[in-house]
């Protein structure tokens, strides 16, 4: 199983760029052609190009969210709310994982998180990223995570982040990927005219 990798990028909107901090590097392993999602057998070999979501997403994803905010505030920090603009890039970021043979926070182009945020329309002060794949449940997902010393956990528990989207899609190299994108929105955009 491909233990993850994790990134995060902080922006800060004032008169001049902030950090970029990228922390971890996915570890190399074999999965297979089949794989078990819920349920639902795969042959990797038989699917389309960029995989396919699975019908169960939904189900996924709502489990995927409740692990992280269990974590998050167990730990005294806030519940993080679902981001359709988010989940929609979590989403488009696996397919071209799929699609491309690639495991890695930067696409083959070089396009990194926060080009695709911005890309994708998502006003942001801070954008964080993991990824994950192999794992057939969401719990696997989370405790790959949360045992990671390359950054994942940290994501997952940092006090920044307000948003999230989550995505999971079927094929490629390791059967099944999982996305999660953090964001940190803006509370308020102020416009000075001089």
């Amino acid at each position: 199983m491909k233990a993850g990798s994790s990134l995060t990028l902080t922006i800060q909107l004032a008169l001049s760029m902030g950090s970029v901090f990228l922390a971890g590097c996915p570890s190399a392993s074999d999965f297979g052609t089949g794989t078990q999602v819920a349920g639902l057998k795969t042959d990797s070999e038989a699917l389309p190009e960029g995989g396919y979501t699975p019908s169960n997403a939904d189900v996924l994803v709502a489990r995927m969210l409740e692990l992280v905010n269990n974590e998050r505030t167990g730990r005294g920090l806030q519940p993080l709310t679902l981001n359709p603009i988010l989940s929609q890039m979590a989403d488009d970021y696996a397919k071209e994982m799929i699609e491309c043979g690639f495991f890695s926070h930067l696409s083959p182009t070089g396009e990194g998180p926060g080009q695709r945020a911005v890309s994708a329309g998502y006003v942001f002060l801070a954008v964080g990223e993991n990824l994950a794949g192999g794992q057939t449940t969401p719990e696997q997902a989370m405790a790959d995570w949360m045992k990671s010393t390359e950054g994942h956990r940290e994501n997952v528990l940092s006090p920044q982040w307000k948003e999230i989207g989550i995505a999971v899609r079927v094929g490629g190299e390791y059967g099944v990927y999982w996305v999660q994108e953090y964001g940190n929105p803006p509370t308020s955009v102020r416009i000075s005219a001089n």
